[in-house]
């Protein structure tokens, strides 16, 4: 049950890892399965870019305990990976994580099941790095997992489950006062890629917490919604551009992310109430 043994064929430029065989009754009665783990597994540093993106039919939590990596999220984005940090990733979600110039060394453990699933639909499993600490938390888990009985895999499962409900709430508490910080990040990153565009998946993705949670977060702090704050900066920086005069309005749409210009005219006449070139002709002098 190592992850070197996992596994896996190439998709276009990822790979997929599939959901290996050998559920038993005690897990489909539970409804949760530990079907792969490993400890105290060594990964070499190596670039985002030499790596391929992957994602999983399971659920995967990997405990970076020692060491210095990256997790690089399905919208291109990296972030840094320290001591303590854990990543959560959930079925389908393409990403890729490695060793930042030092050697990434984990414990993981992968999981699936409807009761996973739950814990997914409530919130309490997110993608992305959340904290875990020094401590190696999931090692009674598997040692656990490595006894066949029924008795062991049952908890086993409830151990796990409390885990993750104790990082839920652990980075909860943390989260209210680091929102600030990344959001700023997050804004910073937007800025650099005006051609990007951002999710509320992505974005919540970013600052490592759920969905919900970065909506109701996001107006709090900025008084709009993420998608409004995204049609305004892009507003903003067409306006910009817009006043030279010398830039074709086709390079504006696409430095903006958009498919044409006929895409990124309509769009700006819905928001501004001209076109770009009225726009241009009124208010650029």
């Amino acid at each position: 049950m190592d992850k070197k043994t996992m596994s896996n064929v190439i998709l276009d430029t990822q790979e997929k890892h599939l959901i290996p065989k050998g559920i038993r009754p005690i897990h489909q009665k539970y409804g949760l399965w530990i079907c792969k783990f490993c400890r105290g597994q060594t990964a070499k540093p190596v670039q985002a870019g030499e790596l391929c993106f992957r994602h999983f039919e399971f659920y995967d939590i990997s405990h970076m305990f020692d060491g210095r990596g990256w997790y690089c999220a399905s919208n291109g984005s990296i972030r840094k990976v320290e001591k303590g940090d854990g990543i959560l990733v959930t079925p389908g979600s393409r990403h890729k994580y490695g060793g930042d110039r030092e050697p990434y060394i984990e414990d993981s453990i992968s999981f699936y099941g409807p009761v996973a699933d739950q814990l997914f639909n409530a919130g309490i499993i997110s993608n992305g790095i959340l904290k875990i600490g020094k401590a190696r938390r999931l090692l009674p888990i598997i040692e656990l997992a490595q006894d066949s009985s029924d008795a062991a895999q049952v908890k086993a499962n409830l151990a796990l489950q409390t885990l993750l409900v104790e990082l839920h709430f652990e980075n909860k508490k943390s989260n209210n006062f680091s929102f600030d910080s990344a959001l700023e990040q997050l804004l910073e990153e937007i800025k650099k890629s005006p051609q990007k565009w951002w999710d509320i998946n992505s974005m919540a993705e970013f600052c490592n917490i759920s969905p919900s949670q970065f909506k109701r977060l996001f107006r709090k702090k900025t008084n709009m919604s993420p998608k409004g704050y995204l049609d305004n900066f892009k507003m903003q920086m067409a306006a910009e551009m817009l006043s030279d005069r010398s830039a074709p309005i086709k390079n504006i749409a696409a430095a903006l992310g958009y498919l044409d210009q006929y895409h990124f005219s309509r769009r700006f006449k819905q928001l501004t109430g001209h076109t770009p070139t009225d726009y241009r002709q009124f208010f650029c002098h």
